[in-house]
C-alpha cells in the first residue's frame, strides 16, 4: 500500500503497535535497517465461483404432485466433459422446503472409475433469491481440475425427503467461455438424465 494509504487508513486503527508504525514510517522513508516482517508479494486476484446451470425447467417437490425420491438407495449420476480446463468446486442439489439430506458426491473418471474428490456431509435445503427452487450446495474441500474432452462422472448418493426436479435440461451449455455436455449414465441409475432429475448447476472458475 501507500504511504497515503497507509496514513489515513491504518495509522487511525491503531491495529499496529508503537514499534510497527515506527517501522512502517523508517520503510517509507527508506531508512529502515531490517525487512519488515510482513509479506511484501502482491496478493493474488480473487476468482469469484459461478454457477453452470443445466436445467430450463423447474419441478416443484408437493404431496399429490412432481417430486424426486430418494427411497431406493440409488445413486443419482450423469456424465459430462469440458471443452477447457476448469476447477470445479462443487454441485449444486435440488431440495425441498426444510428438507434436510444426507450426501456422498464424488466425481470419477468414467474410463477407469477412478475417484477424482468426493464429499459427504448433512445438508439443509434453502432458497435464496436467485433460484427458483429449494437446493443446497456440495461444496468440495479440494477443488477438483477439469481437463478439456476428457469425460467424467458425477454420482451422488442422496438420503432424504422428496426433493424438487429440472426437466428441459440441455445437452450442451456453456458458462463464460466454457462447454458442459451431458450425456445420461446408464449404471444404476436413480432417474438423473441429461434433460431430467438431479444437479441444477456446477460451481466453477
Amino acid at each position: 500500500m501507500s504511504q497515503s494509504e497507509f496514513a489515513s487508513d491504518v495509522f487511525d486503527s491503531y491495529i499496529l503497535s508503537f514499534q510497527e508504525v515506527g517501522d512502517m514510517i523508517k520503510h517509507y522513508a527508506n531508512v529502515l535497517s531490517t525487512p519488515l516482517p510482513y509479506k511484501q508479494t502482491p496478493r493474488k486476484a480473487y476468482t469469484p465461483i459461478r454457477r453452470c446451470s443445466r436445467f430450463k425447467k423447474f419441478c416443484r417437490a408437493q404431496t399429490g404432485g412432481g417430486w424426486w425420491d430418494y427411497i431406493n438407495s440409488v445413486a443419482d449420476r450423469v456424465n459430462f466433459t469440458v471443452n477447457k480446463p476448469v476447477m470445479l468446486h462443487g454441485v449444486q442439489h435440488f431440495g425441498s422446503q426444510g428438507g434436510e439430506y444426507t450426501v456422498y458426491t464424488e466425481v470419477k473418471d468414467s474410463t477407469d472409475g477412478t475417484i477424482l474428490v468426493k464429499q459427504s456431509g448433512s445438508f439443509f435445503s434453502e432458497k435464496d433469491d436467485t433460484d427458483w427452487f429449494y437446493g443446497f450446495d456440495v461444496q468440495f474441500d479440494c477443488p477438483v481440475c477439469l481437463v478439456e474432452n476428457k469425460e467424467y462422472e458425477l454420482v451422488s448418493l442422496i438420503k432424504g425427503p422428496v426433493s424438487w426436479y429440472g426437466e428441459k435440461g440441455q445437452e450442451a451449455v456453456e458458462s463464460e467461455g466454457v462447454q458442459f455436455t451431458f450425456r445420461t449414465s446408464y449404471g444404476g441409475n436413480n432417474g438423473t438424465s441429461c434433460s431430467l432429475g438431479q444437479f441444477p448447476a456446477f460451481l466453477i472458475s
